[in-house]
């Protein structure tokens, strides 16, 4: 069990300056009265014009500060102290390597699928046989064309589920992992979803050994009500041994929820890494119980707040970097605080941190990581240009290898 400690402060100053944030006061969701404007604000390249009072600052915009682990406040570390390069590794790694591994449908069968038709029938007849199998999706499937109100991976095991080459499109339908264990989704694009769940990707338990790596999921932000999406990445009950990597999750209300409820705490085992946040408004996630690994996400331009640590969670949050974001690490909306276990982070210019009675620091709390990923670790210095790069679809040579 993790071991917290708590310290309380409203705002930080950063090497001795103070960084300027480009979004203003805001609340939870059901909260936010004004924050559709500061949504299409951001979204359209402006910055709001009213800070808030005790936030309002100016700061040279190269500015980076590295905080270090068990801090509470920021620190710049001696020359060395942080480990990482600047290789990039596309192999599993997290806790979706834990407990017998993550492997799909590899070694199996490969089979094209060209229409909607086509993947409900697979998935349909995968039930019926547990032997590893991979469904490799070409071109765009739209809600219309589907029949469905979303692509359900229901009672299934040793499944990949893979965008030929430069990424298949689900548009305006989204995936539903259940009951199922042994899982990869990998180079898809999936937008817009308004049928179903509304999720772009669910997994909800009992499932175990999911890997979703290299899918670009996006909704809408401006103009749009905070409901009429749900999420981009969403994790809920019985879930573990998972590992989101590479990722581009962008223009959402809420972007990935770990735990749907404060009841919902089970230990889900769950690694983020090289994932890139983009135009959001929150959850990055919002985590409730469990433990967390997230190393090597690239945060930009989120209104409310980024990772969001609640009801009991111990994330070790380690060489990200935030830019132009509201509340980087916080514990909000919860009575029972979660922890941070906090390790060489960068923010760069507009990475603020606004606490409140509601929007509280993290306690402190040791994160226990039992799988080898310093390999992977990148500088939190260079995690903008390698996440850039790298993050998302049609970034792969062969989706199907891992």
């Amino acid at each position: 069990m993790p071991v917290f400690s708590f310290s309380s402060f409203t705002f930080r100053a950063l090497s001795g300056a103070l960084l300027a944030t480009a979004v203003i006061g805001c609340g939870d969701l059901a909260d936010e009265a004004d924050a559709p404007t500061r949504a299409q604000q951001l979204v359209d390249g402006g910055v709001p014009s009213l800070l808030d009072a005790e936030a309002q600052v100016h700061a040279d915009a190269g500015v980076q500060t590295l905080v270090d682990a068990g801090s509470s406040g920021p620190q710049v570390p001696a020359a060395g102290e942080c480990p990482g390069g600047d290789k990039v590794d596309f192999s599993l790694v997290g806790w979706a390597t834990q407990s017998g591994g993550t492997t799909g449908g590899k070694g199996g069968r490969v089979v094209p699928i060209r229409s909607a038709a086509e993947l409900v029938q697979a998935l349909k007849d995968k039930k019926k046989n547990p032997a590893p199998l991979t469904l490799l999706v070409e071109g765009t499937i739209t809600a219309a064309s589907a029949g469905v109100s979303k692509f359900d991976i229901k009672e299934i095991e040793n499944l990949s589920l893979i965008g030929a080459g430069a990424g298949a499109t689900f548009d305006g339908i989204g995936i539903k992992v259940n009951k199922s264990r042994n899982i990869v989704i990998r180079n898809l694009r999936v937008q817009k979803v308004r049928t179903g769940d509304k999720d772009a990707i669910s997994i909800e338990g009992p499932v175990d050994h999911v890997w979703v790596d290299h899918c670009e999921l996006s909704a809408e932000l401006a103009g749009v009500d905070k409901d009429d999406y749900d999420g981009l990445l969403d994790t809920k009950a019985e879930s573990a041994y998972l590992t989101y990597s590479w990722n581009y999750l962008h223009d959402s209300w809420k972007a990935s929820l770990v735990g749907s409820s404060e009841s919902d705490t089970f230990d889900r085992k769950l690694t983020l890494h090289h994932n890139h946040f983009a135009r959001c408004n929150s959850r990055l996630p919002l985590f409730r119980g469990g433990t967390g690994h997230l190393f090597n996400n690239y945060y930009e331009d989120v209104v409310d707040t980024a990772i969001n640590a609640r009801v009991g969670a111990c994330l070790k949050v380690e060489a990200n970097l935030f830019r132009n974001v509201k509340n980087p690490w916080i514990s909000a909306f919860s009575d029972l605080l979660g922890g941070t276990d906090l390790v060489c982070n960068a923010l760069q210019a507009g990475a603020i941190f606004a606490h409140d009675a509601e929007r509280r620091e993290p306690l402190r709390c040791t994160a226990s990581i039992p799988y080898e990923y310093r390999g992977t670790l990148n500088r939190a210095d260079a995690v903008a240009d390698i996440v850039t790069a790298h993050a998302g679809v049609g970034k792969l040579a062969d989706p199907t290898a891992f």
